[in-house]
């Protein structure tokens, strides 16, 4: 069972809907889960003998923290407009003290010596570097090497002490879930690149941490202007501690502890050759970062996967929530680029996936499909759940469920197949829906339903609790819950025959009804 294409490339559909999406699994792998070891006797042992060290080394961080707080408002005297111009070449240099203290920084997190391989490209040459991002150690090493531009979280600006200091970088800020911000931070990228006056622009064009084991997808931004780029790579070789400050992974507190309480943490950094877009590449920007991407991906011996900012934020909600976070993750791009689901979308199916009862291991089993559903144990319950377990496992994964209900979301015909089911229950006169009239509809489809499981049913939909529902709410609700639409088609083809002759979905339904005829 393949997807299917128009001229243009738009996903049209499944040649049946029996199955959930006939895609490429996800990678069993999960980017954004830290691995610092257990803890071992020796291990204990070690932390128990270092701990004084740890508390000079904390006593230093926080000196050169206040310290270098205090030089940047010095440095900052006076100055205006500071995120929109270039600082004068004479203001520059009062920042020195603040990249020593960044060196002290990372000293007092164990880092004394960073092995760095290659040069920096001049600004001319390259006005854009471009990192992977593992921990918050990264930018502090690049302030304290290149005090660059740096596009940053919005977030991050209201952080005590630490906002202060990004502000004297200059950053773009950016908030990674508008897409107004990301075209306006886009612009600034260009406009900065394009003016020598500014210092390099430095971008993680991962918009997130990982592990530093792979690469997951690249925004776009920092190759939209079409400038030259300067990759930088940054690994973190380890055996028992983990620096990367990730979704599943300890707390920056406690991160901090495990690296303080080591004698000697490894960093390496290497500056990859100067990468010029191609004329096509200029015109697609994705292209580009592609290409940079699997480059960067070699220089580090790692994979690229098609996760991306969205599968983080999924993998930390998931995390709070006490689910396996890699259990959650999609690899957001290959959903977004198949239905163009947005991160609002993603979050509305995992609370979704998790009303079902998806417990710690992430996933769901028939009975608690259908009890979540409201929905007795039938064979119309069954070739629902069906329709996502592809595998024919017993159980639902998020990835399953996901793909599933978007396929059924933003199929070509699901607002008619939602207002045809609104129809088959209302009729056409009624300006509402009652409790009564449901429940003929309902059990009309499924006998063996319970007035108990109607009322339940009945109220999810009766959120105003008038005893009847508007035609608006009725089809809110079925946006919301598009399962009913599926429920309701796969029991009764004809809602939509008009499209019987060209419409996948409808064939894909109607064929499941006939291979189970006469078993509602």
């Amino acid at each position: 069972m393949n997807l299917e294409e128009d001229d243009t490339g738009q996903i049209q559909g499944l040649g049946a809907l029996g199955k959930a999406p006939a895609v490429e699994p996800v990678v069993p792998f999960n980017p954004f889960k830290n691995d610092t070891a257990e803890w071992g006797v020796l291990e204990l042992l070690k932390t128990v003998l270092l701990t004084p060290l740890c508390v000079v080394r904390a006593l230093l961080w926080i000196t050169s923290m206040l310290l270098g707080f205090l030089c940047t408002k010095v440095a900052l005297i006076g100055a205006k407009d500071v995120l929109k111009k270039p600082f004068p070449a004479w203001r520059r240099p009062l920042l020195f003290p603040v990249r020593f203290f960044a060196r002290v920084l990372l000293f007092a997190c164990g880092f004394q010596w960073i092995h760095i391989k290659g040069k920096p490209a001049p600004r001319d040459q390259a006005p854009i570097i471009v990192s992977n991002h593992v921990t918050f150690v990264d930018p502090v090493f690049i302030f304290f090497r290149h005090l660059p531009v740096i596009v940053t979280a919005q977030e991050n600006l209201s952080l005590p002490i630490a906002g202060a200091i990004m502000k004297a970088m200059q950053v773009i800020s950016v908030n990674r879930v508008s897409q107004d911000s990301r075209r306006h931070a886009s612009g600034e990228i260009k406009r900065r690149a394009m003016c020598n006056d500014w210092s390099h622009v430095m971008l993680f064009p991962e918009a997130t941490t990982t592990n530093g084991k792979a690469l997951v997808t690249f925004k776009a931004g920092a190759f939209t202007p079409g400038y030259a780029v300067q990759p930088m790579v940054i690994r973190y070789p380890h055996v028992k501690v983990d620096p990367s400050w990730v979704g599943e992974g300890p707390p920056v507190h406690k991160l901090l502890f495990r690296l303080m309480t080591q004698f000697h943490n490894y960093m390496e950094v290497e500056y990859l050759p100067i990468i010029k877009p191609t004329f096509t590449e200029q015109k697609n920007p994705r292209l580009f970062a592609e290409r940079v991407r699997v480059t960067m991906a070699k220089a580090l011996n790692v994979m690229v996967t098609d996760h991306s900012y969205e599968d983080a934020a999924l993998a930390t909600e998931a995390t709070k929530q006490g689910v396996d976070s890699g259990a959650i993750l999609l690899e957001f791009t290959k959903i977004e680029r198949l239905f163009h689901l947005s991160s609002k979308d993603a979050k509305h199916l995992f609370s979704k996936f998790r009303a079902l009862g998806c417990g710690k291991r992430g996933v769901v089993a028939y009975e608690d499909f259908a009890q979540a559903l409201e929905l007795p144990n039938s064979p119309l319950a069954r070739q629902l759940f069906q329709f996502f377990d592809r595998e024919s496992s017993g159980y639902i994964t998020f990835h399953q469920y996901a793909f599933g209900l978007a396929f059924i979301l933003k199929h070509k015909y699901f607002t008619e197949a939602s207002e045809a089911t609104l129809k088959y229950c209302a009729g056409d006169e009624s300006d509402h829906l009652r409790r009564d009239d449901l429940g003929v509809k309902l059990k009309d489809v499924i006998p063996s339903l319970s007035d108990e499981q109607v009322s339940k049913i009945f109220d999810r939909l009766d959120t105003k609790k008038t005893g009847e529902v508007s035609r608006a709410d009725f089809l809110s609700f079925l946006e919301a819950n598009p399962e009913y639409v599926a429920l309701f088609l796969i029991s009764r083809p004809d809602l939509i025959s008009k499209h019987k002759k060209d419409d996948r979905m409808y064939m894909g339904l109607n064929g499941m009804r006939k291979s189970n005829s006469g078993r509602y």
